[in-house]
Protein backbone atom coordinates (compact mmCIF):
# COMPACT_ATOMS: atom_id res chain seq x y z
CA UNK A 1 0.00 0.00 0.00
CA UNK A 2 1.13 3.54 -0.69
CA UNK A 3 0.17 6.88 0.12
CA UNK A 4 1.46 9.26 -2.93
CA UNK A 5 1.17 12.79 -3.49
CA UNK A 6 1.38 14.65 -6.07
CA UNK A 7 3.31 18.47 -7.41
CA UNK A 8 0.08 19.59 -9.31
CA UNK A 9 2.85 21.59 -11.82
CA UNK A 10 0.33 23.94 -13.21
CA UNK A 11 0.20 25.68 -9.49
CA UNK A 12 3.15 24.30 -8.18
CA UNK A 13 1.26 22.97 -5.06
CA UNK A 14 0.47 19.65 -3.78
CA UNK A 15 -2.18 17.65 -4.64
CA UNK A 16 -4.04 15.87 -1.90
CA UNK A 17 -2.45 12.56 -0.72
CA UNK A 18 -3.81 8.96 -2.51
CA UNK A 19 -3.36 5.85 -2.01
CA UNK A 20 -1.92 3.74 -5.11
CA UNK A 21 -0.59 0.22 -5.28
CA UNK A 22 -0.61 -1.65 -8.54
CA UNK A 23 -1.63 -5.34 -8.17
CA UNK A 24 -3.61 -4.49 -4.92
CA UNK A 25 -7.32 -4.46 -4.16
CA UNK A 26 -9.02 -2.63 -1.31
CA UNK A 27 -12.23 -2.74 0.53
CA UNK A 28 -13.19 1.18 0.57
CA UNK A 29 -16.66 2.80 1.82
CA UNK A 30 -17.49 -0.94 2.37
CA UNK A 31 -17.00 -1.90 -0.97
CA UNK A 32 -14.38 -3.85 -3.02
CA UNK A 33 -12.61 -1.33 -4.88
CA UNK A 34 -9.87 -2.76 -7.33
CA UNK A 35 -8.94 0.76 -8.66
CA UNK A 36 -5.04 1.43 -9.00
CA UNK A 37 -5.69 5.49 -7.20
CA UNK A 38 -8.05 6.21 -4.65
CA UNK A 39 -8.12 10.16 -3.69
CA UNK A 40 -8.46 10.90 -0.39
CA UNK A 41 -10.71 13.60 0.86
CA UNK A 42 -7.31 16.32 1.76
CA UNK A 43 -7.05 19.55 1.00
CA UNK A 44 -4.52 20.58 -1.37
CA UNK A 45 -1.14 22.39 0.09
CA UNK A 46 1.64 24.77 -0.89
CA UNK A 47 4.87 22.99 -2.38
CA UNK A 48 6.46 24.88 0.75
CA UNK A 49 4.49 23.76 3.41
CA UNK A 50 5.33 20.77 6.08
CA UNK A 51 2.80 18.52 5.68
CA UNK A 52 2.50 16.03 8.92
CA UNK A 53 1.65 12.64 7.59
CA UNK A 54 0.43 9.58 9.86
CA UNK A 55 -0.27 6.45 8.08
CA UNK A 56 -1.69 3.63 11.08
CA UNK A 57 -1.82 0.04 9.68
CA UNK A 58 -3.68 -2.36 11.59
CA UNK A 59 -2.15 -5.61 10.21
CA UNK A 60 -5.01 -6.75 7.00
CA UNK A 61 -8.08 -4.76 8.95
CA UNK A 62 -7.51 -1.39 8.48
CA UNK A 63 -5.38 1.44 6.94
CA UNK A 64 -5.64 5.22 7.93
CA UNK A 65 -4.13 7.89 6.54
CA UNK A 66 -3.97 11.12 8.54
CA UNK A 67 -3.14 14.26 7.03
CA UNK A 68 -2.64 17.80 9.79
CA UNK A 69 -4.44 15.49 12.45
CA UNK A 70 -7.68 15.15 9.79
CA UNK A 71 -8.43 11.34 8.83
CA UNK A 72 -8.80 11.96 4.90
CA UNK A 73 -8.87 8.18 3.78
CA UNK A 74 -9.47 4.79 5.50
CA UNK A 75 -9.86 1.79 3.77
CA UNK A 76 -9.63 -2.12 5.20
CA UNK A 77 -8.41 -5.71 4.16
CA UNK A 78 -5.71 -5.01 1.43
CA UNK A 79 -5.34 -8.00 -0.75
CA UNK A 80 -3.52 -8.77 -3.87
CA UNK A 81 -4.79 -8.45 -7.03
CA UNK A 82 -5.62 -6.00 -9.57
CA UNK A 83 -4.59 -5.90 -13.31
CA UNK A 84 -2.36 -2.81 -12.75
CA UNK A 85 1.11 -5.27 -11.65
CA UNK A 86 3.44 -6.31 -14.48
CA UNK A 87 6.57 -7.91 -14.79
CA UNK A 88 5.73 -10.06 -11.17
CA UNK A 89 6.03 -13.26 -9.90
CA UNK A 90 2.97 -15.24 -10.09
CA UNK A 91 4.22 -17.29 -7.51
CA UNK A 92 4.03 -14.43 -5.53
CA UNK A 93 0.95 -12.44 -7.08
CA UNK A 94 -1.40 -14.68 -5.68
CA UNK A 95 -5.03 -12.71 -6.21
CA UNK A 96 -7.22 -12.57 -3.13
CA UNK A 97 -4.59 -13.33 -0.65
CA UNK A 98 -4.73 -10.45 1.87
CA UNK A 99 -1.54 -8.61 2.77
CA UNK A 100 -0.91 -8.98 6.44
CA UNK A 101 3.21 -7.69 6.27
CA UNK A 102 5.19 -5.58 4.07
CA UNK A 103 8.29 -3.47 3.52
CA UNK A 104 8.35 0.69 4.32
CA UNK A 105 9.58 2.87 1.88
CA UNK A 106 10.02 6.64 1.80
CA UNK A 107 10.63 7.93 -2.36
CA UNK A 108 9.87 10.91 -4.53
CA UNK A 109 8.08 9.87 -8.01
CA UNK A 110 9.44 12.94 -9.90
CA UNK A 111 9.49 15.87 -7.28
CA UNK A 112 11.80 17.18 -4.80
CA UNK A 113 11.08 15.79 -1.52
CA UNK A 114 12.33 16.31 1.88
CA UNK A 115 11.47 13.98 5.58
CA UNK A 116 11.92 14.84 8.88
CA UNK A 117 11.40 13.35 11.85
CA UNK A 118 10.51 10.14 10.63
CA UNK A 119 9.00 7.26 13.18
CA UNK A 120 8.03 4.14 13.19
CA UNK A 121 5.82 2.57 16.00
CA UNK A 122 4.59 -0.99 16.23
CA UNK A 123 1.43 -0.81 17.44
CA UNK A 124 -0.08 -2.80 20.54
CA UNK A 125 -1.80 -6.27 19.26
CA UNK A 126 -0.06 -6.22 15.81
CA UNK A 127 1.80 -9.16 14.60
Amino acid sequence: MKCSSWQAWATANRAPPATCAPGTNIVYEGKFDTRHCIDSKSKTYGKDEWVKAELIVYGDSLVQHIINGDTVLQYSKPSIGGGVANRYDPAQKIDGKPLKSGFIALQSEGQPIDFRNIRIRKLPGNQ
